[in-house]
């Protein structure tokens, strides 16, 4: 376990408060490690290796609002229900995937406001091929079906 300890905290960033996973991250931005032949999120690992366990059909929170942090005493369990009053709480629900947070995004919120104003009246083609997406991505933008938290 000595070993796994010493390869996890070299993937972490100790600040003043959080502690900050600089490895690998899934889709959903939170940090993940292989250990014995099994993937851990990095904050369930750390809570692990500080001695914690896991009751049955809890997960971990974070008391930070982090979800890089993997400081054990930034972290909590509760169940899905507590998780989810939380993101209610500190209306985080639909923010994980948005915008610059979306895990395939390839334009600025910056780049969004200039495609939406169009200054030069260019098409979704012309658009498109400037800013290396297609054109559809340009409708769904200029729509407010995608970026539709951006005034």
């Amino acid at each position: 376990m000595e070993e796994a300890r010493v390869r996890f905290f070299n993937k972490v960033n100790k600040t003043e408060t959080c502690w900050l996973w600089t490895g690998s991250q899934d889709s959903y931005g939170y940090g993940h490690l292989r250990h014995i032949e099994k993937t851990y999120k990095s904050h369930r690992f750390s809570w692990l290796l500080a001695g914690n366990t896991i009751p049955e059909g809890h997960l971990m929170r974070h008391k930070c609002r982090n979800r890089h942090c993997v400081n054990p005493e930034h972290l909590e369990t509760g169940t899905h229900q507590d998780n989810m009053n939380d993101r209610i709480r500190d209306d985080t629900l639909n923010d994980w995937n948005r915008g610059i947070n979306h895990s395939m995004v390839k334009l600025t919120e910056e780049q969004v406001r200039v495609i939406r104003a169009n200054p030069d009246n260019k098409t979704y083609t012309e658009l498109g091929k400037k800013y290396g997406v297609n054109r559809a991505t340009i409708s769904r933008i200029i729509h407010r079906i995608t970026w539709k938290h951006l005034t």
